[in-house]
């Protein structure tokens, strides 16, 4: 009797801890951008070239701590000593998802400044499936809208989940769906997975987002609206 109670406070404890444990994700990048859009123009021709080139150095790393994530850019520093963001990535900056809220960041604003969104929802999940390293993964697709004053532009999203990595989170912020997402195709950039550690040394806390500066969808909007008409 006190063996079976033994292994079952064990069994217990080694649950609570596997609930509690880090998983870490490692992402690489394949960029696609469309070419013959910068024919014509030999700078932008020779800046895609480049990304396409350097995309293949550039990782990302997601962290999942319950219902919890953090997904960053492993940032490498130029030749002047600066990072850079990846060109054609699709990358604002970090992406924290607590308790079902996005907080996203907007580098292009500054550092440390964060615009809250909702979850991605409505994923259209299909039967089609294919093998991503040894996990069967399943298709699912959606619509990411930027909204104009002129013009509304609807751009697919496309993400592989695995049922058998029961985490529902992504590169970027996506997430929602009953898997892990293991590629996530969108705009020219798709985030393939490197690496998986279900027991991972890496944390984060969700206190880190008590330090961000939070400013609205709106807010970001005219903040960049105003940027480029001064610009002009």
């Amino acid at each position: 009797m006190h063996k079976f109670i033994y292994l079952l406070s064990l069994f217990s404890s080694l649950f609570i801890f596997s609930q509690e444990a880090t998983i870490c994700v490692e992402y690489g990048l394949t960029v696609q951008p469309d070419k013959d859009l910068f024919k014509d123009n030999a700078t932008m021709l020779q800046l895609v070239n480049n990304a396409i080139s350097n995309a293949k150095n550039e990782t990302f790393t997601l962290l999942i701590n319950k219902n919890n994530s953090k997904f960053y850019h492993n940032e490498m520093l130029s030749t002047d000593g600066n990072s850079r963001i990846p060109l054609f990535a699709n990358y604002s900056g970090k992406t924290y998802l607590i308790d079902n809220v996005l907080f996203v960041e907007s580098m292009l604003l500054g550092n440390n400044m964060f615009v809250k969104k909702s979850i991605t929802k409505d994923w259209k999940i299909t039967n089609e499936t294919k093998m991503i390293d040894s996990y069967k993964c399943y298709k699912a697709t959606n619509i990411f809208q930027v909204i104009t004053p002129k013009k509304v532009f609807n751009h697919p999203v496309t993400a592989w989940f695995c049922p058998d990595l029961p985490y529902n989170h992504g590169p970027n912020g996506y997430g929602n769906l009953p898997g892990l997402i293991l590629e996530l195709q969108q705009f020219y950039s798709i985030y393939g997975v490197k690496k998986i550690t279900l027991n991972s040394s890496k944390s984060f806390s969700v206190n880190e987002i008590a330090k961000i500066k939070l400013i609205s969808e709106k807010e970001k909007d005219e903040i960049l609206e105003k940027g480029i008409l001064e610009d002009k």
